[in-house]
C-alpha cells in the first residue's frame, strides 16, 4: 500500500468504528494553529493535533477535517494571502492534499464557513483541536457564536476514545517512521555519551546530542530534552543549563528525535568518569533489573499496571539489599514506601504524542496513592502497542527532607543513609517498546545499558580524548 492507501484504510476503520457506536452526527476535527510568540512576527514551532494527523498523514497549521455519515470525508485545506506569502512558504494547495492524503473532497478553507452553515441545527462532535472555538476567523470563519454551532460533549468523548483506541496499534507506516526516529535518538545518546567528560555542560552535551539527531534525519526533538548532571539527575524534566559535570558523578539523558511526527523516547544514565562507583553501580543494577523483567514480562494480554508493581516490587526488594529500605517488599509496596525513590509510573503509550492516545482504558481512572498517583498507563497490552518502560530510582530533596514523609516512612527508610546521598542525583533507563503477537521488541536495542556496556564506551571516549 502507498501512504493515501494507508491513510484510507484508517479512515476506514474509523468510519466502522464511529458508526458502531452510533455516530448520527457530523464530526470536525481542526489541526489547530500557530502560536504567535508576544514580541516577535513569528510563532512557537508548531504541533498539529494528533487525531487530524492521524486521519490524514499531514500537519498543516489551519486545515481541517470533517466527517458525515452520508457524505464522508471533506479536507479543508489551508490558503495564504499575498501578504502572508511575502514571508511564509506556501501551503500544499487542495488538490496537492487530495493526493498525498487520499482525501478525494479536498477544498479550500474558505469552504469551511459553508459547510458549518450548512450543519445549522444539527449538533456537532468536536475532536482534534478546539482552538477554532476561540480563534474561528483564523479558519475563515467570522465567527464560531454566529454559527450558533451546538457542540456534543457526549459524542465528542465517545468519538475521541474510539479513535483513541484505533490509533494504539501502530500499522506499518507509523511503526517505520517511530523505528526511524528511534534510530536516530539512539545515535544521538551515543554521540553523547562519547563526548561527555569532566569540565562540560549540560547545555554543551544537549547540542552535540541534538545535532547527531538532525543528522540521523530527525525533524525536531520529540520534546525538550533532558540532561541533568550531579544532583540535576533527580530532576525528572529538568532543563539542561549551564551546570558543569564532574567525575564522580552521574549524567541522565531523557530525550528522542521526532521524525514525520513520530516520537521516540530514550534515556540512559552513565558516569561522567570511566567508571560508576560504589553504590552508583549498585543502584544502577537494581534500576537495569526492575527493566529487564518488565521486559521480559510484557506481552499480548498483559496489563501495564501489573508491570509497574512488578519493578516496583523489584526496586524495593534492591534497596533493602543496599542498606536503604527496611522491611519486606509487600509491606514496602503497599505503603509506597518505595515511591520515595521510584516516584513516577514505568511509562507510557507513544507514538504522535509522547504521551500517545489515552493511556487509561475507558473507565479506568488514576489512583490517588503516591506510588501509582503518576502511571500514565492502565491497559492490558496488544499487539501494535508501542510503549515505553523506564523504571528510575532517584533521590530527590523535596521528597526525602519532607517531614511529613519523614515521619510516616520512619522505620522503613534509613535516613541516615538517605541523608549521605541526597546529592547523588538520579538513574533511569527507559527503551521503546513494541508489543507483538507473543512478547515485545526493544526498539532501542542497540543503544548498551549494562554496567560494563556502558563502561566500555566511557573508556574509549574517555581514552580518545586525553589521547
Amino acid at each position: 500500500m502507498n501512504q493515501a492507501d494507508v491513510l484510507r484504510e484508517r479512515r476506514r476503520r474509523v468510519e466502522a468504528a464511529w458508526s458502531a457506536s452510533g455516530a448520527d452526527r457530523p464530526v470536525l476535527i481542526p489541526a489547530s494553529l500557530p502560536i504567535p510568540i508576544d514580541g516577535t512576527d513569528q510563532f512557537h514551532e508548531f504541533h498539529a493535533h494528533p487525531e487530524f494527523q492521524y486521519l490524514t498523514g499531514v500537519a498543516e497549521p489551519g486545515a481541517a477535517l470533517a466527517w458525515e455519515p452520508d457524505a464522508g470525508w471533506t479536507l479543508f485545506a489551508p490558503s495564504l494571502t499575498i501578504e502572508d506569502l511575502v514571508w511564509m512558504s506556501a501551503p500544499p494547495s487542495a488538490e496537492e492534499l487530495a493526493a498525498t492524503t487520499g482525501v478525494r473532497r479536498s477544498q479550500d478553507r474558505s469552504e469551511l464557513a459553508g459547510w458549518l452553515e450548512s450543519q445549522r441545527g444539527r449538533d456537532l462532535a468536536l475532536l482534534g483541536s478546539r482552538d477554532i472555538e476561540a480563534r474561528a476567523p483564523e479558519y475563515g470563519i467570522d465567527a464560531w457564536s454566529t454559527l450558533e454551532a451546538v457542540v456534543d460533549e457526549d459524542a465528542t468523548d465517545r468519538l475521541g476514545q474510539a479513535l483513541a483506541e484505533l490509533r494504539r496499534a501502530k500499522d506499518a507506516l507509523e511503526l517505520d517512521r517511530m523505528t526511524r526516529a528511534v534510530d536516530a535518538a539512539v545515535a544521538g545518546h551515543l554521540a553523547a555519551q562519547g563526548v561527555a567528560r569532566h569540565g562540560l555542560s549540560e547545555r554543551a552535551l544537549q547540542i552535540e546530542m541534538e545535532a547527531e539527531f538532525f543528522r540521523q534525519g530527525g525533524a525536531r526533538t520529540a520534546y525538550g530534552s533532558i540532561v541533568g548532571s550531579g544532583p540535576n539527575s533527580a530532576i525528572l524534566h529538568g532543563t539542561p543549563g549551564e551546570r558543569v559535570m564532574r567525575d564522580g558523578e552521574l549524567v541522565l539523558i531523557d530525550a528522542g528525535a521526532e521524525i514525520e511526527g513520530y516520537a521516540s523516547d530514550v534515556t540512559r544514565t552513565f558516569p561522567v568518569s570511566a567508571e560508576f562507583t560504589g553504590i552508583q553501580r549498585d543502584i544502577y543494577n537494581v534500576v537495569l533489573a526492575s527493566q529487564e523483567e518488565a521486559l521480559a514480562a510484557a506481552g499480548p494480554g498483559v496489563e501495564y499496571k501489573s508491570l509497574h508493581l512488578q519493578a516496583s516490587t523489584t526496586i524495593a526488594q534492591g534497596l533493602v539489599d543496599v542498606g536503604i529500605l527496611n522491611g519486606s517488599t509487600e509491606d514496602l509496596v503497599a505503603a509506597d514506601a518505595h515511591a520515595l525513590f521510584f516516584p513516577h509510573g514505568l511509562g507510557h503509550m507513544l507514538g504522535l504524542s509522547t504521551h500517545d492516545c489515552a493511556g487509561y482504558l475507558e473507565g479506568r481512572v488514576p489512583e490517588d496513592r503516591f506510588g501509582l498517583a503518576y502511571l500514565r498507563a492502565d491497559l492490558p497490552l496488544a499487539p501494535g502497542y508501542v510503549v515505553t518502560i523506564e523504571p528510575g530510582i532517584y533521590f530527590v530533596p523535596a521528597l526525602l527532607t519532607d517531614s511529613e514523609r519523614r515521619e510516616r516512612y520512619a522505620e522503613m527508610v534509613n535516613w541516615e543513609m538517605v541523608d549521605r546521598l541526597l546529592d547523588f542525583g538520579g538513574i533511569r533507563i527507559e527503551d521503546d517498546v513494541l508489543i507483538t503477537d507473543d512478547g515485545c521488541e526493544v526498539m532501542s536495542a542497540a543503544l548498551p545499558k549494562s554496567a560494563s556496556e556502558i563502561e566500555a564506551i566511557r573508556r574509549d571516549a574517555l581514552g580518545a580524548s586525553s589521547g
